[in-house]
């Protein structure tokens, strides 16, 4: 991908767009409006997952140990700029949103509501290894 691809690529996040789909449960998922096909109707056993995992967007790649902390700065702001477009679009849903930075591989960002009785996606007194997690709530 050019860096012109990617640039147009992480407008999608920089300046998201939403859409929500029902479960079998009549649950409101949120989801990030990308150039995947978006889910309708759908069976979910875990809410924070399927959120979770459906919105997980890669923000930049290869990014070595000299560009570590300018991918955190990045990051953030990014991640923070994705929780305001939330909660002014969602205003009465709770959201996590997460910048998970790897130094050997990605950066990425990724969100979810906070539902009753699941737990969050990371548990942050964990340790996952090489990938640095950012919780912003």
């Amino acid at each position: 991908m050019n860096n012109f691809a990617s640039f147009l690529n992480l407008m999608l996040i920089i300046y998201p767009k939403f859409y929500t789909a029902y479960d079998t449960s009549k649950n409101e998922l949120v989801f990030l409006k990308t150039n995947e096909p978006e889910l309708h109707a759908i069976t979910v056993t875990d809410k924070t997952q399927c959120e979770a995992v459906s919105n997980h967007f890669h923000i930049f790649d290869k990014v070595g140990q000299k560009n570590y902390d300018y991918a955190i700065d990045a990051g953030k702001t990014i991640a923070n700029n994705l929780l305001n477009s939330l909660t002014q679009t969602f205003p009465s849903k709770k959201f996590v949103v997460y910048l998970e930075v790897n130094v050997k591989d990605s950066v990425t960002i990724r969100f979810h509501q906070v539902w009753d009785n699941e737990p969050p996606y990371f548990d942050m007194t964990q340790n996952y290894g090489d990938i640095t997690i950012f919780e912003l709530r």
